[in-house]
């Protein structure tokens, strides 16, 4: 599984060898220039072009599927995905370079699973893949009659290219360095996205009206985008590394990465990431024996809870809420309000709803809803919105057959990260718009459901194909 093929093998050496070809041609015509007109940008070509060599030779590698260098390039595209390095407007739907970043990362993504079909012979889907991309192939037909089709076709296209190329990561370099590279480029996200919060606030704070201006909080957002990502992709960080992980809870290096995943989470101040890390967990400390025992202590602190919030529900609402106001959290921060307005309006067009990445168009500008309103702030609303009844029917079926799959293959630590997406989707969307750092792991979980269900029953069953290496 790690060697390339012969063949692959001898298109990897003769492309190399025209590369460097091609780069001593270079450098010796950069030389002559130098020398002719005294310039010192000739220098800088120089410079790059004898850098050429490796990255054609890394480049070539990775397209035939060497794992070691498949699983740098995997870390290297979903950090550059997930990134988000600039500041703009929310109805800013320009085309800038962090948008062509991520269009290039799509494109190498692309080519890395034709590469798998045509070098490594790879079936591009299998029985267990099919519920999911028949749902994200119709999320992409079904753009063409979204408010803007070029760009739900983008994101919609990008959503399902990610899933096919995680579906080929795993089959080729194997489940566990999947997650790995996933705990890496989350790790490098969470170090990103501390420095920001400190050293540049308006990039790495999330901003909200205060005293009538529009200033960035404590809350933090890093490089992830917005504060609600910031906490759910440290939380689902987290549970890879205590849940899926190699690493020894003895060993330093776990604290070591696990550290600016738990700032993150904390200082994101997601209530909704927070939750469904702890009901992951508490699934998984329940799928480990006695379970009536743990339900029943677990009943009777949940009564005990239920009382005090019969007795001191204000007063504990507005402890937790980030206004000091109850109304705050027994509305969802808001979210009722755009839950009826899209329930409203998919009565509209029931079937196939309004296409991918519409929401950020109709939303925003509803006389009921407000600026920020840029998509359904649920998972299930948000796909009833974008693809209708039909879109949902499918998304339904895929999500029922993985949970089976996970359930009777006894993939509890898979099924808590599961777990961990159903109920963060309760208040995000996560599938739709340009895949970023959630969706990305969302469908990882879908494809090791898919393929290895078996090897992540529990912590100590997971296969250790390498050693972790950071």
């Amino acid at each position: 599984m790690d060697a390339a093929p012969t063949y692959a093998n001898r298109f990897a050496s003769a492309a190399a060898t025209v590369a460097l070809a091609f780069c001593v041609a270079a450098v010796v015509a950069t030389l002559v220039f130098a020398w002719s007109d005294k310039d010192p940008v000739p220098l800088g070509l120089l410079i790059a072009a004898g850098m050429l060599p490796l990255l054609l030779f890394a480049g070539v590698r990775t397209l035939v599927w060497d794992w070691r260098y498949a699983f740098a390039a995997g870390i290297l595209i979903v950090v550059l995905q997930s990134a988000t390095l600039r500041t703009r407007e929310i109805d800013d739907k320009s085309i800038d370079f962090q948008i062509l970043i991520k269009l290039g990362c799509l494109g190498l993504m692309g080519a890395l699973t034709l590469s798998a079909l045509i070098v490594r012979r790879l079936p591009l889907v299998t029985a267990e893949v099919v519920p999911w991309t028949v749902f994200l192939g119709f999320t992409v037909l079904n753009s063409v009659h979204a408010v803007q089709p070029a760009m739900s076709m983008v994101e919609t296209l990008s959503n399902l290219v990610a899933f096919l190329f995680l579906y080929a990561f795993v089959r080729i370099a194997g489940p566990q360095r999947l997650v790995d590279a996933l705990i890496v480029a989350c790790f490098l996200l969470c170090c990103l996205s501390i420095a920001a919060y400190v050293l540049d606030p308006q990039l790495g704070r999330m901003s909200d009206w205060t005293n009538g201006a529009f200033e960035p909080t404590g809350r933090l957002q890093g490089v992830f985008g917005t504060a609600n990502s910031a906490g759910a992709s440290a939380g689902i960080g987290i549970l890879l590394m205590v849940l899926a992980s190699k690493i020894s809870f003895r060993r330093p290096m776990f604290f070591v990465l696990v550290a600016p995943m738990a700032f993150c989470l904390l200082a994101s101040n997601n209530r909704m990431s927070l939750i469904a890390v702890a009901i992951g967990l508490f699934y998984v400390y329940l799928s480990r024996g006695n379970v009536g025992l743990k339900l029943t202590v677990a009943a009777i602190i949940g009564g005990f809870f239920l009382l005090v919030m019969t007795g001191f529900s204000d007063q504990i609402l507005s402890s937790v809420a980030r206004s000091g106001s109850a109304d705050e959290i027994t509305s969802g921060t808001g979210r009722s309000r755009i839950w009826a307005v899209v329930l409203d309006l998919w009565t509209e067009q029931p079937l196939f709803g309004y296409g991918g990445g519409s929401a950020k168009f109709i939303l925003p500008v509803h006389p009921l809803l407000f600026k920020a309103a840029a998509h359904a702030h649920d998972l299930y609303l948000n796909v009833l919105f974008a693809d209708g009844a039909v879109g949902f029917l499918m998304f339904g079926t895929a999500l029922v057959s993985t949970l089976r799959r996970s359930a009777g293959d006894r993939a509890h630590i898979l099924l808590a990260m599961l777990i961990f997406y159903l109920v963060y989707g309760i208040t995000e969307p996560m599938i739709g718009g340009l895949v970023a750092f959630i969706p990305l792991t969302f469908y990882a979980v879908l494809v090791l459901v898919a393929v290895a269900p078996d090897q992540f029953r529990h912590r100590s069953t997971i296969r250790a194909y390498t050693p972790f290496k950071l």
